[in-house]
């Protein structure tokens, strides 16, 4: 009975989250941006990237693209994409600076080398709708905010993708109380690098991508330093307007997630064992209901199960079914991130390695 009572209540908080997860408004004029776009071995996202940007480029947007020295075809392939459009700058990566982390040093030079009152960042494997930035625009209006972000829609063509990157939107879901999503504490930050939009001048007097130079979580903190300032941050449903590829193999999958999925607990060991009790909790009713089914662990389980139904419905997913390997998954890349840790294993990223 209690199996069922904690899912139950797991159940009704996503329901009630979610909707909270305002969608993004309808498009806005667009005042002067720079999107700025760090890149770093992305050549076969390269085409995908500029031919979902050009159709979204309005009078007051130039996109800025950092090829952060990259080991493959990167720079060739944004010289042919972009051709003879004014409306693309690309700039050429100076070498890592010690003590900072890849992108967020790639994020710092774009913010520097750039002028206009607002910045979107995008991550080089989104393709975005027409709408999004006049959209992204609209809702910092509605929200109040100077930092603006969300989490985007996920193809999964890996079967770990499958299982592992839908989690994002299932840890914001059921762990960050959207109802005080602007709440100006840091212990509320939530973002995702993969778009996130600021305004300029304060952005600057939180001290911008130098305040976070050796972030592994560039997104989460930068959103920290905001509501350190008490400055209005906020999180939104981005998923009908940008799309992210993410990783192209299980590899990329394991590496990526093992690189953060334990820093974003800020590798408090504590908050670990909360993240493995809640989400042993989700499994334990699949477990009980295959080897002691009754009426009490099928309740259970359908809980689990249509939770995550509601996640993926608001998000674009597809793949709730596969929600208890899932949780497999993550229970198995959170223990061996912490034990990485515990040992002082690097991670390889991207040619660079991290700790």
């Amino acid at each position: 009975m209690i199996l069922f009572v904690l899912t139950g209540l797991m159940f009704l908080f996503t329901l009630v989250n979610l909707a909270f997860l305002r969608p993004l408004t309808a498009p806005i004029p667009v005042p002067p941006t720079a999107i700025c776009i760090p890149l770093r071995n992305e050549e076969r996202n390269v085409p995908k990237l500029i031919n979902s940007l050009k159709p979204a480029l309005t009078a007051g947007c130039h996109v800025y693209l950092y090829e952060d020295r990259s080991e493959d075809g990167t720079y060739d392939a944004l010289v042919r994409e972009i051709a003879s459009d004014d409306r693309f700058t690309i700039l050429r990566g100076v070498p890592l600076t010690d003590g900072w982390s890849g992108k967020v040093h790639a994020c710092h030079q774009l913010a520097t080398q750039t002028r206009e009152p607002y910045l979107l960042f995008l991550d080089a494997d989104v393709t975005i709708d027409p709408s999004f930035v006049g959209r992204m625009h609209g809702t910092l209006v509605r929200e109040g905010a100077v930092f603006l972000s969300g989490f985007p829609r996920f193809p999964t063509p890996t079967w770990l993708g499958k299982l592992l990157i839908p989690m994002q939107h299932v840890l914001i879901a059921q762990h960050l109380p959207l109802f005080w999503r602007k709440v100006r504490h840091p212990a509320f930050a939530a973002a995702n690098g993969m778009n996130v939009l600021v305004e300029r001048t304060s952005y600057e007097e939180v001290g911008g991508h130098a305040s976070i130079h050796d972030s592994l979580i560039d997104d989460i903190d930068l959103c920290r330093e905001f509501k350190r300032r008490k400055k209005v941050t906020s999180l939104v449903n981005v998923s009908p307007y940008i799309t992210c590829d993410m990783y192209a193999t299980n590899e990329e999958v394991w590496n990526g997630f093992s690189k953060n999925v334990f820093k974003g607990m800020n590798e408090a060991v504590g908050i670990a064992l909360y993240f493995s009790l809640y989400y042993g909790v989700q499994l334990s009713a699949f477990i009980f209901l295959l080897i002691r089914p009754d009426w009490i662990s099928l309740g259970a389980s359908l809980f689990v199960l249509f939770a995550r139904l509601a996640i993926d419905l608001k998000s674009g997913g597809r793949h709730f079914w596969l929600h208890p390997f899932s949780l497999v998954a993550y229970l198995v890349l959170l223990t061996n991130a912490v034990v990485r840790k515990w040992r002082r294993k690097p991670i390889t990223w991207k040619g660079r390695m991290y700790h």
